[in-house]
């Protein structure tokens, strides 16, 4: 029942920040703060809480970029090593871009969720090509695929979830 709840609490509140605002008393009843780089917001908050909220997830969401960037499966020193129909080697790694990072926190309707926070960054793909495997390293790597990504957080029992 538990897992039931938490999959309609997660799905409800990916529908309603993906969705479009319906109209303009919606927007004046959310309170939210954004931070996008690499401009830093000058307006402060009015929610104090909301702004402590939103310095905490940017300190997770840049924790959780490093994590990504040092977990994923194709990283610089894991690179994916393909021999090609021409006798050439082509690499590919994954690596995070730091300065697409974005985060968002919003407050929440729910009361065991009190805010959400909205963690947007994109993943580039780079690609070399060379005669042999040992000259993959040595050779320059270029952006071959940017791919977008989002994740939904909740702010629960006093941590970023």
């Amino acid at each position: 029942m538990d897992i039931v709840f938490k999959s309609v609490l997660v799905f409800t509140v990916a529908f309603f920040l993906s969705s479009p605002v319906m109209a303009a008393d919606a927007l004046d009843q959310v309170s939210y703060a954004a931070v996008k780089p690499p401009v830093k917001q000058d307006l402060v908050p009015k929610d104090k809480d909301l702004a402590r909220r939103s310095a905490d997830f940017e300190i997770f969401a840049k924790e959780k970029i490093q994590q990504l960037n040092r977990n994923h499966r194709y990283t610089r020193s894991r690179m994916e090593i393909t021999k090609q129909s021409d006798g050439t080697y082509r690499a590919r790694y994954h690596q995070i871009d730091d300065s697409s990072l974005g985060v968002k926190v919003r407050r929440s309707q729910s009361k065991s969720i009190p805010f959400v926070g909205v963690l947007s960054y994109q993943e580039q793909v780079f690609e070399s090509f060379a005669s042999s495997p040992d000259q993959l390293n040595k050779s320059s790597f270029k952006v071959v695929e940017v791919i977008p990504n989002r994740h939904i957080f909740s702010y629960q029992k006093g941590t970023w979830k």
